[in-house]
């Protein structure tokens, strides 16, 4: 059997996932591959970022936003985080070969943990792993996370969208109590537990020794960086949504109901009883082929004359 094992040598997360794809393309029957991260967001392929994400707040705290290839849902990748990634031929590999080897080499390390639920493992009860899949014409790809010693306390920050009413058929996250391996184990690091995972895949598979690789700088990794970093794209790559606000100005009360296609606003409906009834055809032109972001917004409120409609748009560009 032919196999291999790398590991990333680079933090950033959209060039790590580049790498995963990269490494689907490699003739080898099993590849293990483990990554950290630094602070992001990682959405499923089909999520709404507006729906699952404080983008306000990630800005703020300097905290990207990437797009797998994989469904499944958004999660919150740090430096306590290690990241696996199974590649097999499709013919043979599958999730359950691979979610043996995970819990054995867990095992291994004192850590009892058990499958459970969507595809995730649990410790105590407590969901530790989250699991995502893809399929190509030739190869299974099982990537998932394995919190050791996350952050937990920020996700929260991030994974707490916008209250405001969002309606879209994206796929939604599933709400999961969530712990860390070190918990249990208080000694534990990434590094124990990417030894024990490489140990395990040689035992099953034959020695391979881990190479490294920076795919911030493989010339094959760099070419797909922007289908997971580049956040124009991401976003241009969200299911058509609608988002409605309700907001009671001094002059009105007014009601804002938004279609967002692609990143961009498609059509404005109004409903207010203001009693200046320009209002409606000043925001259709402000708002129409305006990307749907804080900052396109902002600038369209910052060039309307009619401040009733410069109000409005600073209260919408609030809640994006």
């Amino acid at each position: 059997m032919r196999r291999a094992i790398y590991l990333a040598q680079s933090h950033d997360c959209a060039a790590n996932l580049a790498g995963e794809a990269y490494l689907m393309g490699l003739d080898y029957d099993r590849i293990l591959y483990l990554w950290e991260n630094d602070p992001c967001i990682v959405i499923g392929r089909y999520q709404n970022p507006w729906a699952e994400c404080n983008l306000a707040k990630m800005e703020e705290d300097g905290v990207r936003l990437v797009r797998r290839q994989s469904g499944g849902g958004a999660v919150y990748h740090d430096r306590g985080n290690l990241i696996f990634t199974f590649i097999g031929d499709k013919a043979s590999a599958s999730k359950e070969e691979n979610f043996n080897l995970l819990l054995t080499a867990l095992a291994s390390l004192g850590l009892d943990c058990e499958l459970s639920g969507r595809n995730d493992i649990t410790l105590d009860g407590r969901k530790v792993s989250g699991n995502a899949f893809q399929n190509t014409a030739t190869k299974f790809c099982h990537h998932g996370t394995l919190l050791v010693r996350g952050n937990l306390a920020v996700m929260g920050d991030y994974l707490t969208p916008s209250q405001t009413k969002l309606a879209s058929k994206a796929v939604k996250s599933v709400a999961s109590r969530v712990g860390n391996l070190s918990e249990v184990r208080p000694d534990v690091t990434n590094e124990m537990v990417q030894r024990a995972l490489i140990d395990e895949f040689n035992r099953r598979y034959g020695p391979s020794d881990p190479i490294g690789l920076d795919f911030t700088t493989l010339e094959e990794a760099r070419a797909n960086y922007h289908r997971f970093g580049d956040y124009a794209q991401i976003l241009a790559k969200t299911p058509p949504f609608t988002h409605e606000i309700h907001h009671r100005f001094t002059w009105a009360e007014v009601n804002l109901r938004l279609a967002v296609e692609e990143g961009v606003i498609k059509t404005v409906h109004l409903y207010t009883d203001a009693l200046d009834t320009s209002i409606a055809q000043a925001l259709e032109d402000a708002l129409i082929g305006c990307a749907y972001t804080a900052e396109a917004i902002e600038a369209r409120a910052a060039q309307v004359d009619h401040v009733h409609t410069a109000e409005v748009l600073t209260v919408l560009a609030s809640e994006v």
